[in-house]
């Protein structure tokens, strides 16, 4: 039995993949895992698809953070355009028969497209019979155009500043489609639109300095007083290339400020719209002589064009030997998903010429990048930023410098659901540790094993003020087994200390040993700091 996967169900996959995600069909996060060191720090432990090494990682999580609509990009082949260089022109029927300049088999394997140092992607629709490509394209209109050295290109979209810094990668082009339903629409520029105060902080001395940290660059703002607290945030400047930023405060003697960031409104990039909106369906973009016959007589033979389209004409190039050398097409017409080309003559006896004609996309060039380039790969990038508690930091204040918690395993699961409920959890950042107040908080040290009266056992991961005021209020631990309760009574299993008094706990938001694994990743240890931020890029094959 001869069975063959093809492109198409691969680029399916990867559709379904991202839809997924974009659509919220499933909820998808990446965790991060493994405080506990391994045999060998230096050398991670293989992973394993085993139902116990799951089964640890999922014990051992320290928090999750979803992936969300903007956190996800499918991407196609990377193919630089470099002077000199041949390129393989847009065919539909490329087969190990008929094979593209470069050897290429099938379309998909053909060096079809290209991306300039502008981050312009355009496809090539003609190679002037094979030749080198000496004249970078540069033309972001909406028509074919023809340069000097005889290629004929087709401008499909420029990769945006934000996806070339989140997505763009030595191997992979981020492709989106930005019109039509269901389709995300993106900030062009990932400018940032404006920034909100969430908490005025107090005792200000002076106006604080406002730092904007993020994967962008430049923008800027400065606080406006009330007082001796933050009223508001003034945006200087907006910057670029922004897919997640926050604002930290520094000096003038206060404590307590804090404020959000909103990224620029979604705008589609009006280029690429323009592109895939006015995409020709099924033009006939070239005839191909397969076999050039003989006795035909210039001026006399006709180009027939039989499809189910209309509007294509076209001419023959006839040589002094009555061969057909070549077919001129007049114009490429529309609608057409087959086309038989004939001759016919009144005078002549011309015979044997054949012919092949290629086809644009169903709907045209540039009305969907993703199926034209064949993205059937997805890049999935999220940042582990300290703006949320339950992304743990670890101990800030006991050392300096501080006693970061440090994570050894990543991945990603599907579909986790709430702590002793049936419901996904869906909240952008979770925690699976119970979180305590205690009056003793230095009786807990990072790492420490904790056991409580109610037969359960856990790992200190992190110690937290959120007062700011020098003192921890909240200690997490990490669920090992069991349960705790207001009335537990705890004892520290690594000091020695028993009789833990508990002021209040809130159990864990996520049940760890719920939802599907699908990515796994072991590393060295990944040391955490207040003021650091993790970039975790995945990018999966289908």
């Amino acid at each position: 039995m001869a069975l063959l996967y093809t492109d198409q169900g691969r680029q399916q996959s990867a559709r379904s993949f991202y839809r997924d995600i974009f659509n919220e069909n499933d909820y998808f996060y990446f965790y991060a895992s493994r405080a506990l060191p391994w045999e060998n720090d230096a050398v991670p432990d293989t992973p394993e698809d085993s139902q116990k090494q799951l089964a640890e990682c999922r014990k051992q999580t320290l928090f999750v953070k979803r992936v969300q609509a903007a956190d996800a990009c499918l991407l196609a082949r990377r193919i630089d355009w470099t002077n000199g260089t041949v390129y393989d022109e847009h065919d539909d029927g490329y087969t190990a028969a008929l094979t593209a300049t470069g050897g290429a088999t099938t379309l998909s394997s053909a060096n079809f497209y290209i991306m300039t140092s502008d981050f312009n992607v355009y496809k090539c629709i003609e190679n002037n019979n094979g030749g080198t490509s000496i004249r970078k394209p540069t033309s972001t209109g909406t028509e074919t155009f023809t340069l000097n050295d005889g290629y004929k290109w087709k401008f499909m979209f420029q990769v945006s500043v934000a996806d070339r810094g989140k997505f763009l990668t030595a191997d992979y082009i981020p492709v989106r489609k930005v019109s039509g339903s269901g389709q995300p629409a993106f900030d062009v520029n990932g400018e940032i639109d404006s920034i909100t105060v969430t908490a005025a902080g107090s005792s200000y001395e002076s106006v604080p300095a406002v730092t904007i940290e993020g994967d962008g660059t430049g923008a800027s703002g400065t606080a406006v007083m009330s007082g001796n607290a933050v009223q508001s945030i003034t945006l200087d400047t907006e910057g670029y290339g922004y897919s997640f930023a926050r604002i930290r405060f520094t000096g003038g003697g206060g404590t307590g400020a804090a404020a959000t960031v909103t990224l620029g409104s979604s705008e589609t990039p009006s280029l690429q719209s323009a592109v895939e909106s006015t995409a020709i369906r099924g033009t006939i973009d070239k005839i191909k002589v397969l076999t050039a016959g003989t006795d035909y007589v210039a001026n006399d033979a006709v180009v027939v064009i039989t499809g189910d389209g209309t509007g294509c004409a076209a001419s023959p190039v006839i040589n002094v030997r009555g061969e057909i050398t070549g077919i001129n097409v007049i114009a490429p017409g529309v609608g057409y998903t087959f086309a038989d080309i004939t001759i016919t003559q009144t005078l002549g006896n011309g015979s044997g010429a054949t012919f092949r004609s290629v086809l644009s996309p169903r709907f045209g060039h540039g009305a969907n990048p993703q199926k034209e380039l064949f993205a059937k790969n997805v890049a999935v990038n999220v940042s582990f930023i300290n703006d949320n508690q339950d992304i743990v930091v670890g101990d800030v204040l006991s050392s300096d410098p501080p006693a970061g918690n440090d994570f050894r395993q990543i991945g990603i699961v599907k579909n986790i659901q709430n702590f002793a409920q049936t419901a996904n959890f869906t909240d952008v950042v979770g925690t699976p540790c119970y979180v305590i107040t205690v009056s003793n908080p230095g009786a807990y040290s990072m790492d420490d094993i904790i056991t409580s009266s109610d037969g359960g056992r856990f790992i200190v991961i992190q110690k937290v003020d959120t007062n700011n005021d020098g003192s921890y209020d909240l200690v997490y631990l990490q669920r090992f087994y069991g349960n705790i309760t207001a009335s537990s009574t705890l004892a520290n299993a690594t000091s020695g200390a028993t009789g833990l008094s508990i002021n209040t706990v809130t159990a864990p938001e996520i049940d760890v040993y719920s939802g599907d694994i699908i990515y796994m990743d072991n590393r060295r240890p990944i040391i955490r700091d207040v003021d650091q931020t993790e970039t975790i890029k995945v990018v999966f094959k289908f």
